[in-house]
């Protein structure tokens, strides 16, 4: 007998991935990248979720404007991708902090931003 492990919070998870080290192309807990984190997560869930954050945006359809995100919205950079964990916070592995950081979702737009000019170009909510 098969049976399907789902969550109400797909993303609760995430946080024993907390302080884990980043590391490009990693998918586990001794490294992972942000897409990996995403791909993880939803396959935990049992749901399908492609590897990279360009496939990623592309295949999560139903767009949100960043006033309107909540708890499980997907912020996409290119290449980058971070969870909402609130209007105001986020989780992602964050190659400059060298780990899976929380930070607050303002800081992270403006840190991407400053850092390697970098704009949002999309928000998805996956449910």
């Amino acid at each position: 007998m098969h049976l399907a492990y789902k969550t109400k919070n797909i993303f609760k998870t995430a946080y024993k991935f907390l302080n884990v080290k980043y590391k490009w192309g990693g998918k586990h807990f001794t490294g992972i990248d942000c897409s990996a984190l995403i791909q993880l997560l939803l396959n935990f869930n049992n749901k399908f979720c492609p590897r990279d954050t360009k496939d990623q945006i592309k295949y999560f359809k139903n767009k949100i404007k960043l006033k309107k995100i909540k708890k499980n919205d997907l912020i996409f950079w290119k290449g980058h991708v971070a969870i909402a964990l609130s209007k105001k916070k986020v989780i992602h592995a964050y190659g400059p902090a060298k780990k899976v950081v929380i930070m607050p979702l303002k800081k992270t737009i403006n840190k991407i931003y400053k850092t390697a000019n970098l704009k949002v170009i999309g928000i998805r909510r996956i449910v």
